[in-house]
C-alpha cells in the first residue's frame, strides 16, 4: 500500500520516471547534464548571448535531456529512447537551431507576417514543452495549457466574457514560440535562477550543511516534549527555503522524522502531517523562498530585497503557528522527546558551526544588494570550499578566512566577481596549505580528486532536478501568452469583481480558492506563475500594491499542496507514515491553517510586510502573535487542558479579531483572550488535587 502511495504521489509531483540506461549512454547523458549546468553558469555570469537564444535553448536541451533520461510513461519498460523520443530531441534541437539562425527575422515578424516555416517550428516546440511538462510533472499542467490552446481556436464562438474575434493559426503559434508566450515572463525567471539555486542546494546537501541542520535541530528541540514533531518544524523551516519543491522536501526530511514521531507515539496521519505542512511552508522562507522570491521579482518587478523582507515576519507566524499547535498536540496526548543520551550534542555542533557558510555568504550578498546571480554563484562556490575542508579532514574553524574574505572584500570596491574569484582561490590555497604542513599530504591528491568528482556529479545532479522546474514554467508560459493574446485576464478580472461585489472580503476569498484550484497538483512556481497572470491582476484592480496581491497567490500556491484533494506533499506524508491520504492532508491543513489566515493580513494590515512605520509594524507583528498562539489552541482544542467546541470558537474569534489589527478589534480580541486564559488557568488549577 505504501508503495502505491509514493507511486501515485511520484506521478503527480515527481520529476519523471528514470530510465536504466546502458552504463556508456549513462555516462554520455550525465556528462550532458553537466555540461548543460556549466552553460547556465557561463552565460548567467561572463558569457552573453541574445536572451531570446538563451532561454531557448534553456528549454529544449533540457527538453531534449527529459526524453532520452525519462521513461515516456511510468510502466515503460524500454531501457533507451525510442523513436518517438528521437523525433522529440530532433525537434527540440530543431528549433533551437531554427531560431538561432533566423534570429534577425523572426524578432521583426514573430507573431504580425508569419512563414510556413516559422509555423512549423511553433508547433513542433509547443508539442515538445507539452511533452516535456507532462514528462517532469504529470498530466495536470498540459492539460490545463491545451485547455487554453483551444481557448484560442473556439473563442470565437464562445458567449459573454469568454468571446473574442480569433486569431489565425500560424500566427498564433508564431507568437507562442516567441518571449511574448512560452519564452516570456515564466522562463525569464526559469533560465535566470533555476539551475543556479538547484544547484546551490544539492552542493549544500553534498557539503554536510543538509545534515548539520537536521543535527541542530535535534540539539534543539529532541528532548523537548513531543520533540521529533518540533525537530519536523525546525527542519522544515531550515531546509525547504532552497527546495522548490514541497514533495522534494518532504521526502528529503521526512523519511528521518516521521518515524522518529511515531517512535514517541504520534498517530500516523499527525506525522504526516506535522512533515507535510511544514516542508511546504519551507518555501515561504527567505531568503530563497524556492526561488519563489526571485521570479516574483521577475514578474513583479519589485527589488528581491523588499520581497524578502515582506516576507520574513509573515513566515515567522507561520511556523510559530505550526510549532505552537505540535505543542499542545504534544501535551494533549501526554508526548515526551527523545531521551538526551542519543541526541547531538550543542557544543559540538557550535563546532561546526562554519558549516553554515554558504548560507551566509548568499545571505550577505543578496541583502548588500548585489545581483541575485552573483550572489548564488559565489554562495554555490562557497560550498566547494566547505567540501574541500571536510575532505582534508580539517576542523571547520579553517573556514573562518572565507567567511572574512567574502564579507570584507566586496565592502573595498572590488568588483563583486573579482572579490568572490579571490576568496574562493585564496581560501582553497590556505586550506591546501595548511594540510601539508599539519603532515596531511597524501590527503591533498585524494582531496582534489573528490571535490572535483562530486563537482561533476552536482553539475549532472543540479541539471537533473532542474528538469521538472523548467518544464512546468514553460508550459505555464502557454497559459500567460494565452491570457495576454486574447484579454482573457483582464475579463477574468472583471468578472472576479463583480462576482464579489462590494465585498473585497469575498474577492479574496475567491481569490484564494480560484488560485488553490489552479495550483492542485502542480509544482508550486508553476501554481504562482498561474495564479499571478490570473489572479493577481484583478487584485490589483481592486487597489491591492502589487506585492501584497502577489504575495497572496504565492501564499494559496504554497498551501494547494496541502490542500484536499490533490493534497501532494500531504499523500507524500502519509505514505512515509503509513497513513490514511485524505485524514492526513485534513491534519496538514490543521497544522498549516495560519497559511490560510495570514495571506489576507497582505490587505488588511500591510504592516506585517514592513509597508508602514515601525511602531506600526511593532503593533500588528505583537498582536499577530497572541492570535497565532489562539489558533493553535482552536485547531487542537487544548488550553490548560482539553477545551469543548464553543470555547475553541471563542479561540477562533479572538484570533481572528487580532489579525484584523485596528484598536477596536484588538481591543476586543484581547480582552476575549484574557477571559480564556483566565478561564482556562481555574479550570486547570481546579482539577489538581488540593
Amino acid at each position: 500500500m505504501i508503495n502505491g502511495l509514493v507511486e501515485d504521489v511520484a506521478e503527480l509531483d515527481a520529476e519523471g520516471h528514470d530510465r536504466s540506461l546502458p552504463a556508456r549512454m549513462a555516462v554520455a547523458l550525465a556528462l550532458t547534464s553537466a555540461l548543460y549546468a556549466v552553460f547556465h553558469l557561463a552565460v548567467l555570469n561572463f558569457w552573453s548571448i541574445d536572451e531570446w537564444v538563451y532561454r531557448v535553448i534553456h528549454v529544449n536541451i533540457g527538453a531534449a535531456l527529459t526524453f532520452v533520461g525519462l521513461k515516456a510513461w511510468r510502466q515503460e519498460r524500454a531501457v533507451i529512447a525510442g523513436p518517438f523520443d528521437a523525433a522529440l530531441v530532433a525537434g527540440a534541437i530543431g528549433c533551437s537551431i531554427y531560431v538561432a539562425v533566423h534570429l534577425d527575422a523572426l524578432i521583426m515578424r514573430t507573431g504580425v507576417i508569419t512563414t510556413t516555416a516559422d509555423m512549423i517550428c511553433g508547433a513542433v516546440g509547443t508539442l515538445v514543452v507539452l511533452e516535456f511538462a507532462r514528462r517532469v510533472s504529470g498530466l495536470m499542467l498540459p492539460i490545463i495549457a491545451f485547455v487554453f490552446i483551444s481557448y484560442v481556436f473556439v473563442g470565437d464562438w464562445l458567449p459573454g466574457i469568454l468571446h473574442h474575434s480569433g486569431f489565425q493559426t500560424d500566427n498564433f503559434l508564431s507568437f507562442l514560440y516567441s518571449q511574448d508566450g512560452i519564452f516570456g515572463m515564466t522562463v525569464a525567471a526559469s533560465s535566470r535562477y533555476i539551475i543556479l539555486f538547484v544547484a546551490f542546494a544539492v552542493f549544500l546537501q553534498a557539503s554536510g550543511a543538509g545534515d548539520y541542520f537536521m543535527r541542530l535541530a535535534m540539539a534543539l528541540f529532541g528532548a523537548t516534549r513531543g520533540g521529533p514533531g518540533k525537530v519536523s518544524v525546525f527542519s522544515g523551516l531550515l531546509f525547504g527555503t532552497v527546495s522548490g519543491s514541497a514533495v522534494a522536501n518532504v521526502v528529503a526530511t521526512g523519511t528521518f522524522t516521521i518515524p522518529m514521531m511515531r517512535r514517541v507515539g504520534y498517530p500516523r496521519e499527525s506525522a504526516g502531517g506535522i512533515e507535510a505542512a511544514s516542508s511546504s511552508g519551507g518555501q515561504l522562507v527567505p531568503p530563497v523562498m524556492g526561488a519563489g522570491a526571485f521570479i516574483m521579482a521577475e514578474i513583479t518587478g519589485i527589488p528581491y530585497a523588499e520581497i524578502a523582507i515582506a516576507a520574513a515576519l509573515p513566515c515567522i507566524l507561520f511556523y510559530l503557528a505550526i510549532f505552537l499547535t505540535v505543542d499542545l498536540q504534544a501535551q494533549r496526548l501526554g508526548l515526551n522527546g527523545v531521551p538526551r543520551s542519543e541526541l547531538p550534542r550543542l557544543r559540538e555542533l557550535a563546532q561546526d558551526v562554519f558549516l553554515l557558510l554558504p548560507l551566509v555568504v548568499l545571505i550577505y550578498l543578496l541583502l548588500s544588494g548585489y545581483s541575485i546571480i552573483a550572489a548564488g554563484t559565489w554562495g554555490l562556490a562557497s560550498t566547494l570550499l566547505v567540501l574541500t575542508c571536510r575532505e582534508l579532514g580539517l576542523r571547520s574553524h579553517v573556514l573562518a578566512l572565507p567567511l572574512v574574505l567574502f564579507l570584507v572584500l566586496p565592502s573595498t570596491g572590488v568588483q563583486i566577481n573579482l572579490a568572490g574569484a579571490t576568496a574562493t582561490v585564496a581560501s582553497m590555497m590556505l586550506m591546501i596549505g595548511v594540510a601539508l604542513m599539519g603532515g596531511s599530504t597524501a590527503r591533498v591528491p585524494e582531496c582534489l580528486r573528490s571535490v572535483v568528482t562530486t563537482t561533476y556529479h552536482g553539475l549532472a545532479e543540479s541539471a537533473r532536478k532542474s528538469l521538472q522546474l523548467i518544464g512546468v514554467m514553460a508550459c505555464a508560459g502557454i497559459v500567460v501568452g494565452v491570457l495576454g493574446l486574447t484579454g482573457l485576464g483582464g475579463r477574468f478580472s472583471s468578472v472576479l469583481l463583480s462576482a464579489a461585489g462590494e465585498s473585497q472580503t469575498l474577492a479574496f476569498m475567491l481569490a484564494m480558492v480560484i488560485s488553490i484550484i489552479l495550483g492542485m497538483g502542480m509544482p508550486t512556481t508553476a501554481a504562482y506563475a498561474i495564479a499571478a497572470a490570473v489572479v493577481a491582476p484583478a487584485l490589483q484592480q481592486m487597489g491591492v500594491s502589487a506585492l501584497a496581491a502577489h504575495m497572496f497567490v504565492f501564499y494559496c500556491a504554497v498551501i494547494s499542496a496541502i490542500t484536499p484533494p490533490v493534497a501532494i506533499a500531504a499523500f507524500a506524508g502519509a505514505a512515509i507514515a503509513g497513513g490514511k491520504p485524505w485524514l492526513t492532508s485534513v491534519r496538514a491543513m490543521r497544522y498549516g491553517i495560519a497559511a490560510f489566515i495570514l495571506p489576507f493580513m497582505f490587505y488588511t494590515s500591510p504592516e506585517i510586510m514592513f509597508q508602514g512605520s515601525w511602531l506600526e509594524t511593532a503593533h500588528v507583528f505583537t498582536t499577530a502573535l497572541v492570535a497565532i498562539y489562539f489558533i493553535a489552541v482552536a485547531g487542537e482544542g487544548y488550553l490548560f487542558g482539553p477545551i469543548g467546541l464553543f470555547a475553541r470558537l471563542l479561540a477562533a474569534l479572538a484570533a481572528l479579531l487580532l489579525l484584523w489589527s485596528n484598536v477596536p478589534t484588538d481591543i476586543v480580541g484581547l480582552a476575549l483572550a484574557a477571559v480564556l486564559l483566565v478561564w482556562g488557568r481555574w479550570r486547570r488549577l481546579r482539577a489538581q488535587p488540593a
